[in-house]
């Protein structure tokens, strides 16, 4: 069945962590002997056009090139493939449908209103027959030579349903860093002082606190919802030769289901947002 390839089948709607944002964190996504076929058959980089003497960059290698790629083996477009299908999506609303619409009520007020949608593939299809484009990509970051995050603490875009990565990190891998941190906004914070946290997608990690750690661990999947809650980051990486790998999971819709808070240079005072501010940032972008 195509299902066992799917990295949520060992995971049932109880796994489902509801705090400080919808998400899943599973170790052991996938039968050992899978994961091991993945990881050995993971395509050189630098023969998916992969520029290694860059400082800790990011490529993604989505399922429609590696389908049409003669490097990436059967079994990586078959995987991809089914994390961009509909049988993927179906199972993602089952054990997230109840937190989307709590999320996004005013996008989708029940679970039918989700079960409706039309998934289609990114650069495949478009919105005309679609309501929610899929992706699964062949992900990493490039060696480093200058320790950096690749991404700090952010949200992701509001196009953005859900995101996912899938950690393939070799047995020889000894590097320092690249994990995944969970964060929130630190409590009775005021709307005035969340709403400047923004700079776009980017956070203050003054506003914020810590709250878990994902290791990049080999076989480990972590998959969340995406809202102005969602806060996370990549932690520092070390001088490494080593890649950093994973597959890259993303649903997007349109149009967004939300939109970033202005900067601060945009906002008015304290004194004058109240209520009016709270409206704004929680009405859907417009279309």
């Amino acid at each position: 069945m195509v299902d066992e390839l799917s990295v949520l089948q060992r995971v049932s709607a109880a796994d489902v962590r509801a705090e400080p944002f919808p998400h899943l964190v599973v170790e052991n996504a996938l039968p050992a002997d899978l994961c091991d076929a993945l990881l050995a058959s993971y395509p050189e980089p630098a023969d998916l056009g992969v520029d290694l003497a860059e400082n800790n960059s990011r490529w993604s290698v989505g399922a429609v090139a590696a389908g049409a790629n003669p490097v990436v083996p059967t079994l990586w477009r078959e995987f991809l493939a089914y994390h961009a299908s509909a049988a993927f999506f179906q199972r993602l609303v089952e054990l997230f449908g109840a937190f989307i619409v709590a999320l996004h009520s005013q996008r989708y007020p029940d679970l039918s209103s989700l079960q409706a949608l039309r998934p289609g593939l990114r650069v495949r299809d478009d919105w005309r027959g679609a309501d929610v484009l899929l992706d699964a990509q062949l992900g990493g970051n490039t060696p480093v030579w200058t320790a950096s995050s690749v991404r700090g603490l952010h949200v992701d875009k509001g196009d953005k349903l859900f995101s996912g990565l899938f950690y393939l990190r070799r047995n020889d891998d000894d590097a320092r860093g690249g994990d995944l941190e969970i964060h929130r906004f630190r409590p009775n914070l005021p709307v005035w002082r969340r709403a400047r946290a923004f700079d776009e997608y980017s956070v203050d990690p003054g506003a914020a606190e810590w709250v878990a750690t994902v290791p990049y661990r080999n076989n480990t999947l972590v998959l969340f919802l995406n809202s102005l809650e969602a806060l996370h980051g990549v932690t520092v990486r070390e001088p490494t030769a080593h890649c950093r790998l994973f597959m890259n999971l993303v649903g997007e819709v349109n149009p967004p289901l939300y939109r970033y808070p202005r900067s601060e240079s945009w906002l008015p005072p304290p004194r004058r947002l109240g209520k009016r501010l709270r409206r704004w940032m929680t009405r859907p972008a417009a279309g």
